[in-house]
């Protein structure tokens, strides 16, 4: 009996365990078949210009960083002449109205010091009277009783001095704070001026930059548009490339399998050819269902159809263009 129990005991856990590695080890192919697309790029004039020179010519395998064309734009660099000329006299007109605030300062302070000087003699004289008469009719200044009219009246005058000097300081700083805030003001609005001219110079001279176009990708040139000494509008198209690795992967579908991939979801592209080719991919769209590439037809004689589905890879990648690959 315990040996009945024992092979049921031991069939139960050999059951248990085909099933865990079945689960672990068996699950199915949840990858799908592709194929890598390139699509070529043109490049194009960003304004009206001579060619001077093109250094490639149509098939020509060219490597990133190659110099491809080299433009010339009159109107381009007397922009930037200009523009650089505006720049000098900004600075320039800056420094004068510096120079003309610190002029207009200085002859402020002056004035202010004339005025205490004038107030100040004033004072001075009436002063001196007062404590003659004081001294001579025995009253003290601490003291306020017993003061005669004349005595009097000098005080008042020299309080009256004393105000319309401050008065007189207070106006003159009234105008130098005036004329402050307004040179402030007028510098700031040449600064606003000087900063968008000078972002316009910065974008100008980039552009003067790309007239010698440089290749941002290894490829092979599929076009040459223009040739030397043409004159060209802008927008113009140059050259159009084929770049060297795809630029695009499109898989598809057959049938109901894997039909729970969704946008968004992380996949690995493998080239059917060279396995150690890879690269990361993700999931962008899905389009409709159509006849697969004849690269990916199993049969000659039956058309195979599958669901469209948009992968996005970058664009360094090691995958060869045109090829089928694994998408997983």
């Amino acid at each position: 009996m315990k040996t009945a129990y024992s092979f049921y005991w031991f069939a139960g856990i050999l059951l248990a365990t085909l099933l865990i590695v079945n689960t672990q080890f068996f699950k199915g192919n949840t990858s799908f078949l592709g194929v890598s697309y390139s699509d070529a790029y043109t490049i194009n004039s960003d304004r009206a210009a001579t060619v001077i020179t093109t250094y490639v010519k149509p098939g020509q395998t060219i490597q990133k960083g190659d110099t491809l064309i080299t433009l010339h734009s009159p109107a381009l660099e007397l922009e930037i002449e200009k523009l650089t000329k505006e720049l000098l006299l900004m600075e320039s007109e800056i420094e004068e109205k510096e120079e003309l605030l610190a002029s207009e300062l200085a002859l402020l302070e002056s004035e202010k010091k004339q005025k205490e000087q004038e107030f100040t003699s004033q004072i001075t004289v009436l002063s001196q009277r007062l404590k003659l008469q004081q001294r001579l009719s025995g009253v003290h200044l601490e003291d306020s009783l017993g003061i005669d009219s004349n005595t009097n009246e000098l005080q008042l005058q020299i309080d009256a001095l004393k105000d319309q000097l401050e008065l007189s300081l207070q106006a003159i700083d009234i105008r130098i704070k005036d004329i402050t805030q307004e040179h402030i003001f007028d510098v700031s609005q040449i600064n606003a001026r000087s900063e968008l001219a000078a972002q316009e110079l910065e974008w100008k001279l980039r552009t003067l930059g790309t007239l010698t176009r440089v290749s941002q990708n290894s490829g092979v040139v599929e076009r040459v548009f223009v040739k030397p000494q043409e004159q060209i509008d802008a927008f113009t198209p140059l050259i159009s490339v084929n770049p060297r690795n795809p630029t695009s992967v499109v898989g598809f579908l057959v049938g109901q399998k894997d039909r729970d991939k969704q946008l968004g979801d992380s996949v690995v592209v493998w080239s059917s050819e060279q396995r150690q080719l890879s690269t990361l991919g993700v999931i962008t769209g899905f389009g409709s269902v159509v006849a697969l590439p004849q690269i990916l037809q199993n049969n000659s004689s039956i058309t195979t159809f599958g669901l469209e589905v948009f992968v996005e890879i970058p664009e360094n990648n090691p995958l060869p263009v045109g090829e089928k690959v694994i998408i997983e």
